[in-house]
């Protein structure tokens, strides 16, 4: 029998024998081992034994099928293997083949192969004219180093595009992430939506909504964001953007960068956190808490900046203009402010008023060193003037002012000595403390003085070098002479709780 096209077989039927023929005008045609007609299916023919089918550029090889020459369809099973036009290649067990849309449906053990991604799943969907690949039992696909699994998804062939839906896992060696949605290109830029975790080699991240560029090594991050260090530092903001390269990212609304190693945070509605260079910027009402056991220390002010070192922990906080602060056992208020967490020491800067107990001290500069989160010492620098209120109905304050002021505060933070330097001047008031009587009003000038404290009232008073030392009576006394040059009283300006420094926490 002589050949009438590119190939032939020889079929063993009852009555008849066919010739299966792929026609190089069409491009299709089948042939195997059996081929056997199906009189209760009209344009049917039953392939059985080394089954190839070629249909609109598409192959299809198998141990069995059932093949409609009109439309090119068919259902395949065993020993599956397919080659699309676009060479994608797959394989399973089980093809339902649509000729008439180019759609095939494989079942058991699936996998596709593109040439650059490889995909694994019990059930699989492609569309052959647009390239794109369905799976809803689970699949695994994997593109270089690249591992994706996911509940249901479809691969989009020409756009090189992973569109993966429930339980999302992404593995890479430089990256990890789990998410619900996912949409990852080839190309290195992966867009998620709903909660999503993020892990790479030196940070954690999560958001519900974003992007993650693998190739640029940056990331977005919307709605509960975090992006949290290897070490002790976390930084969370409504929405998120960080290079992750660069080490150096920005916050946006609800902002709070969090340090566990020093216990302490600072919020914002806008941060700029540059790890690489040990900085973190932050303004629109920003404020700070350095947390510890029974007093934490509150700051506000209109500009904040944190220093850290190189383990992320922090170093320093810098507050800028209009700044004020609260503990239990002191406040203040001040033009910009410095706490250095290596030595616990606060540095006040222009126009700094400090209230202790029932004490205001101010003066050009004031430090404060704390010692096992209590304050331990102060000091003024400058124009000192310390001022107690003794009876405020009549006018009546206890008074100290010099060029400088150490001060000395005793085990329960108790404000107890007060040594000041340079022209010391002091207005105070003199009590029998047994009959608790006003006895007068004790004026001095000298080279310095020490004042003692006790129970929040003045309790002696040392004069070193005195050049002028009276005791009057009050009513001897006008009101003008019963205050110094400078006096300020000013208890309307102190914050009484962290809500006048702040409204919000």
């Amino acid at each position: 029998m002589q050949a009438r096209g590119k190939f032939f077989r020889k079929i063993l039927l009852p009555a008849w024998v066919f010739l299966a023929v792929v026609l190089p005008a069409s491009g299709q045609g089948f042939m195997g081992d059996s081929i056997i007609t199906l009189p209760e299916r009209p344009g049917i023919y039953r392939l059985i034994g080394n089954v190839k089918i070629v249909h609109g550029g598409n192959t299809i090889y198998s141990d069995f099928a059932d093949y409609e020459q009109s439309t090119g369809s068919c259902q395949a099973y065993d020993n599956l293997r397919i080659i699309t036009k676009d060479q994608v290649r797959i394989t399973g067990e089980v093809l339902d083949y649509n000729g008439k849309t180019g759609s095939y449906v494989v079942d058991r053990n699936v996998v596709l192969d593109d040439g650059e991604m490889t995909m694994k799943t019990p059930s699989l969907r492609f569309e052959g004219n647009s390239n794109t690949a369905y799976y809803d039992q689970g699949g695994e696909m994997v593109s270089g180093q690249t591992v994706m699994t996911s509940r249901r998804g479809f691969y989009e062939g020409q756009k090189e595009l992973f569109h993966c839906f429930e339980d999302v896992v992404i593995v890479n060696p430089d990256y990890t992430i789990w998410t619900d949605t996912l949409h990852y290109s080839k190309k290195g830029l992966t867009r998620f939506q709903g909660p999503t975790n993020i892990e790479t080699t030196d940070y954690y991240m999560f958001g519900r909504k974003g992007w993650f560029d693998q190739a640029g090594n940056r990331v977005s991050l919307q709605r509960d964001a975090y992006v949290k260090n290897r070490q002790s530092q976390i930084l969370y903001g409504d929405s998120i953007y960080y290079d992750l390269g660069k080490e150096d990212g920005s916050a946006y609304r609800d902002v709070f960068l969090l340090d566990t190693a020093r216990n302490c945070f600072i919020k914002s509605e806008f941060a700029q956190n540059n790890e690489s260079e040990g900085w973190a910027f932050f303004t629109e009402n920003p404020r700070g808490v350095l947390v510890e056991q029974g007093d934490s220390l509150f700051v506000a002010s209109d500009t904040m900046v944190m220093t850290y070192d190189t383990l992320r922990s922090m170093k320093e906080i810098h507050a800028y203009h209009d700044v004020k602060f609260f503990r239990e056992d002191m406040q203040g208020i001040c033009d910009s402010l410095v706490y250095r967490h290596r030595d616990s020491v606060m540095h006040m800067y222009r126009e700094p008023v400090l209230w202790m107990q029932g004490y205001q001290i101010d003066g050009d500069t004031v430090i404060a060193w704390f010692s096992g989160n209590n304050p331990e010492k102060t000091l003024v620098r400058n124009n000192v003037f310390i001022v107690s209120e003794v009876s405020s109905r009549q006018g009546y304050y206890n008074q100290v002012k010099g060029r400088l002021m150490w001060g000395y505060f005793g085990d329960s933070s108790n404000f107890e000595l007060a040594h000041v330097v340079g022209r010391a001047q002091s207005v105070y008031y003199v009590l029998d403390e047994e009959k608790n009587e006003l006895i007068g009003v004790n004026k001095t000038e000298s080279q310095s003085l020490k004042m003692y404290f006790k129970d929040n009232q003045v309790h002696g008073v040392n004069v070193i070098k005195p050049e002028s030392s009276t005791l009057y009576r009050v009513e001897d006394l006008t009101q003008r002479q019963r205050i110094l040059r400078g006096f300020h009283w000013m208890p309307q300006l102190r914050p009484r709780s962290k809500y006048q420094v702040s409204p919000v926490w």
